[in-house]
């Protein structure tokens, strides 16, 4: 949380002055990298690391849809009750930037799937778990522009699925710094 912080920081002190562009770049790819935690019905499975890309194209005015793919990890080892897994997440979502500064915050919603895989155990009982489920996000960040072709942004997404098995994740938020580059 303090290096995302740093990171923005650093960002918005050495970016320029907004200028008018020859012309808008439509299509930009983004990396992703942060923190998340992983929630089942009954509380916490663990907290881990978020990785992921995007790619994202303007459909009218400021308002984009982006595809993206993320890995999210957890783990969680409290003596009676441990567990450890994965979550693959893709998403489509649309998302709505607020003017064309050089800081522009946005907001964004859509549908994902998450597949998740993994395993926990409470004292001598032990469960493997795996499903696919569909769900929904919404999020927002700010986009800090660099330069003509590169943005940073931090960024917290919160995805929830609607699952069937109460043992599944039903919740996933997470925090992170994305680096977009446009062409």
């Amino acid at each position: 949380m303090r290096v995302a912080i740093l990171c923005t920081a650093v960002f918005l002190a050495t970016a320029g002055a907004p200028a008018a562009q020859p012309g808008e770049s439509r299509t930009s790819i983004t990396a992703i990298t942060g923190v998340a935690k992983t929630y089942d019905d009954e509380g916490s499975l663990g907290r881990g690391w978020l990785v992921g890309g995007s790619v994202d194209r303007v459909l009218f005015g400021t308002t984009r849809l982006e595809g993206s793919l993320e890995l999210v990890t957890h783990s969680r080892d409290t003596g009676h009750f441990a567990a450890e897994g994965d979550t693959t997440i893709v998403g489509l979502s649309l998302v709505h930037r607020f003017g064309r500064q050089t800081v522009q915050p946005y907001v964004l919603g859509g549908v994902t799937i998450g597949h998740h895989s993994g395993k926990s155990s409470f004292d001598d009982l032990r469960f493997t778990a795996s499903s696919t489920d569909l769900g929904l996000r919404f999020g927002a960040g700010v986009a800090v522009v660099v330069n003509t072709r590169f943005e940073v942004s931090p960024e917290f997404r919160m995805n929830g699925f609607f699952i069937d098995n109460d043992s599944n994740p039903w919740m996933v938020p997470s925090f992170g710094v994305r680096v977009g580059y446009r062409f």
